[in-house]
């Protein structure tokens, strides 16, 4: 069983782990996969006779997490004023509820 370890920088959290181990145990010749979000790897026990590593790669780039790509980040928008909501400011009206101030306080008595 020959082993390969990648780094997956887009595994972040669990849900992202199962992603990977499901889609890379779907390949005819994976044996076992180690995913691990703490650390951005995952080592993939595999057939080499019957798998090939690039292979490995193309599922994992196919599901989204492909080896050393990273998340971008979209940059910040630029400081101009528009008639975007971000940019007005509105009246805020709230109410209290009248119940809500007979339950709090010395009314409540348990």
């Amino acid at each position: 069983m020959e082993k390969t370890v990648l780094h997956v920088p887009k595994m972040y959290a669990d849900h992202h782990v199962k992603a990977v181990r499901d889609a890379l145990l779907q390949l005819d010749g994976v044996e076992e996969v180690l995913a691990s979000s703490a650390f951005k790897r995952v080592i993939v026990g595999y057939d080499s006779a019957r798998l090939e590593p690039g292979t490995i790669e193309e599922a994992l780039r196919a599901a989204g997490y492909g080896p050393g790509e990273d998340w971008e980040i979209p940059s910040p928008p630029e400081g101009k004023e528009d008639d975007s909501a971000w940019f007005k400011m509105i009246k805020r009206v709230t109410r209290t509820n009248v119940l809500d101030l007979q339950m709090s306080g010395d009314f409540r008595k348990y």
